[in-house]
């Protein structure tokens, strides 16, 4: 027992799960893997619930809203850094890197076009996502916590842990933090979102139109984000002052849901849902089980492999550049150590 508690307690440190030759598969890329099967598993549900044709639904989530979701999570990711993309654009671009809410704006533009391949309306496919993400959202936080990303402030709560794997990205990024106890903000989300899953899936029965439970997400999420900027202290790319890209994200998220609510009480459809159809009967079906299991598969590859060192894709790229590829710009490491040791952190400062 005492075995099995010691390696919860340091689970945390646990960056790598095993090695091929010089690719490294991290503990991230299995929890990845569950995580978005598991949202994919729980869109589905939801459009069986509505009567939606699920294998459809599938195969478009597969071609259509995978490749939708991937671009918008990189590119959003390069626009946390869009100071050193002009500095040096091939170098950052090739570095590993993804961001939720661009995540999000591609999962709904692609969405919208399975709304229409699918003839279905808009409001009920973009209502599926929206049941499942926090669930999806919840796992995906414990991958968060065993890569040492999105990491928190320091503490001296009872709850706080450290980090001392020289592979999880909070040391690699802020050598600072290297076994200085900090807040585990990954778990605090995965508390908070799971609680908002359970919340959301109680309230079916009592959604009045298709599109309401999306706007229950958009706003529910941006309130979550916005409340754990207090325990984190990743840098999430500063705007203006102490406005950041995910300040930013969540208050567009903010207007959207609130155009979600104004859309769909204008719209007057109103899907009646089969609540007697569970997760597990999707889950089971043995033709949309492989569907499942390749959504999974992708996003476990794009999040947790990579070569000869946790945190780069590749070891040159074209041309004979020799890029550092490591997660975060050095203008990030730099404003977060600046931060950390209370100097000015100006936005024109980007020495290497």
């Amino acid at each position: 027992m005492s075995l099995i508690r010691r390696w919860t307690l340091d689970f945390h440190n646990r960056t790598i799960l095993f090695r091929v030759g010089n690719w490294i598969f991290t503990t991230y890329a299995f929890i990845a893997a569950v995580a978005f099967a598991t949202g994919f598993a729980g869109s589905l549900w939801y459009d069986a619930m509505a009567g939606l044709d699920v294998l459809l639904i599938a195969k478009l989530y597969l071609f259509l809203v995978v490749p939708g979701v991937l671009v918008g999570l990189r590119l959003f990711s390069i626009l946390l850094e869009w100071r050193e993309l002009f500095r040096r654009p091939l170098a950052t671009i090739v570095k590993p890197g993804y961001m939720l809410h661009g995540g999000i704006a591609g999962g709904v533009i692609s969405l919208y076009a399975v709304a229409h391949i699918a003839n279905v309306p808009f409001l009920k496919v973009l209502d599926a996502p929206a049941l499942a993400m926090p669930l999806g959202e919840a796992i995906a936080r414990l991958g968060c916590y065993v890569y040492g990303c999105c990491w928190g402030r320091p503490t001296e709560s009872r709850f706080g842990v450290r980090y001392t794997s020289p592979h999880s990205k909070v040391v690699r990024c802020a050598p600072h933090l290297h076994n200085v106890k900090i807040h585990p903000a990954q778990l605090y989300a995965l508390c908070i979102y799971l609680a908002m899953f359970a919340a959301m899936y109680a309230a079916l029965p009592y959604m009045p139109f298709d599109g309401a439970l999306s706007a229950v997400y958009f706003l529910g999420h941006s309130a979550i984000r916005y409340s754990l900027e207090f325990f984190r202290q990743d840098d999430r790319g500063k705007l203006w002052g102490k406005l950041t890209h995910t300040n930013l994200y969540s208050l567009m998220m903010v207007f959207a849901g609130i155009g979600l609510l104004v859309w769909g009480f204008g719209s007057g459809t109103h899907s009646q849902l089969d609540l007697s159809v569970r997760l597990i009967h999707v889950v089971t079906n043995g033709s949309i089980a492989p569907w499942i299991a390749m959504y999974g598969l992708v996003f476990g590859f794009a999040y947790g492999v990579h070569y000869k060192k946790v945190g780069s894709w590749i070891q040159s790229p074209s041309g004979g550049m020799n890029p550092n590829v490591d997660e975060l710009s050095m203008g990030a490491v730099q404003r977060m150590e600046k931060a950390s040791r209370g100097e000015p952190t100006c936005d024109h400062d980007h020495a290497h």
